[in-house]
């Protein structure tokens, strides 16, 4: 118990010293990584809400990967401590590397005392070269032990913002195949 009590004091002690950025902002991606043969991949999340006990990461891994396996980037979501690119919710825009192949995205919770009873994933493939956009993960029922979970079209804002932020990746050819995540999270 006295562990929990010390992740929410330091969580909450963080987030009254500010906000951080995130660390895979579009601004921070060279588009010139695409001639080692690497792909990009750009996608948003977002929560209607911040959180602190059940924030939740989106993980990139490997398709077949066991859950907490071989994971490559995890993409905040809903944590609280996180600057928010978006006035209407909790989210924000990344952009990065991987290699050509095939992926899933999966969500997880930070805290270590809460473990999934039920985890879906989304899966999608990309091409050497490719930037790919795959949507906006975005939780409307989020913070809570059963999380609704969905990729929207959010192409336009998206994009837009993508163009201010990181012009030289947005002059690039994008293409989009939204990702379809297989249910809703359910935590124990």
């Amino acid at each position: 118990m006295n562990k929990m009590v010390a992740v929410v004091v330091l969580a909450c002690t963080v987030a009254g010293c500010g906000t951080m950025n995130n660390r895979l902002a579009p601004e921070k991606l060279d588009p010139a990584t695409l001639a080692s043969g690497s792909a990009i991949v750009v996608l948003s999340t977002g929560a209607a809400d911040r959180c602190i006990a059940t924030a939740t990461m989106l993980n990139l891994a490997p398709a077949g990967a066991r859950y907490g396996k071989d994971g490559i980037v995890g993409i905040n979501v809903d944590a609280y401590v996180l600057k928010s690119d978006f006035p209407d919710h909790q989210g924000s825009l990344s952009a990065f590397t991987v290699q050509p192949g095939n992926y899933q995205l999966y969500p997880s919770v930070l805290n270590p005392y809460v473990s999934p009873k039920k985890v879906p994933k989304a899966e999608f493939s990309i091409a050497a070269g490719e930037v790919l956009y795959i949507g906006e993960f975005y939780m409307s029922f989020a913070c809570s032990f059963e999380n609704i979970t969905e990729f929207r079209d959010q192409e336009s804002r998206d994009l837009a913002l993508l163009k201010t932020r990181n012009p030289s990746l947005a002059a690039r050819p994008i293409v989009k195949r939204i990702a379809v995540m297989n249910g809703n999270v359910r935590l124990d």
